[in-house]
């Protein structure tokens, strides 16, 4: 008895070491993942700070567009933040539904700035 005792107290360490190295890598892909968004959600709102002046370089009526067009850009980039947020107190179990909802949030705000860019080179 003494001896399955002690099979059964090293299988839970054996067991538990694996899950805290899993969690220390998942830790770590979480922390470059955040950090990455967190860029390039700086480099989208600069270029929305860019959009005003170029804006204030056209005619009214496409003024009024770009002004249009950066507060749909403004709303997805919001919209990424709060995913990034809540990504941020991700669980593990949690941890790939809410990349996959960042990463979706991010590429609509990429499409989104991708699209507005091909309309104003256009003009």
């Amino acid at each position: 008895m003494r001896r399955l005792w002690i099979v059964v107290t090293l299988m839970c360490f054996i067991f538990s070491g694996s899950l805290m190295a899993f969690g220390a890598e998942q830790k770590v892909e979480k922390e470059t993942y955040q950090k990455e968004t967190e860029k390039m959600l700086n480099v989208f709102e600069q270029k929305i700070v860019e959009m005003k002046d170029k804006a204030s370089k056209r005619k009214m009526e496409s003024k009024e567009k770009i002004e249009q067009e950066k507060i749909e850009l403004r709303k997805k980039k919001e919209a990424a933040d709060k995913k990034l947020e809540k990504l941020k107190s991700a669980t593990a179990e949690s941890w790939d539904k809410m990349k996959a909802e960042t990463d979706s949030a991010m590429n609509d705000l990429r499409r989104q700035y991708d699209d507005m860019m091909t309309r104003f080179k256009k003009e």
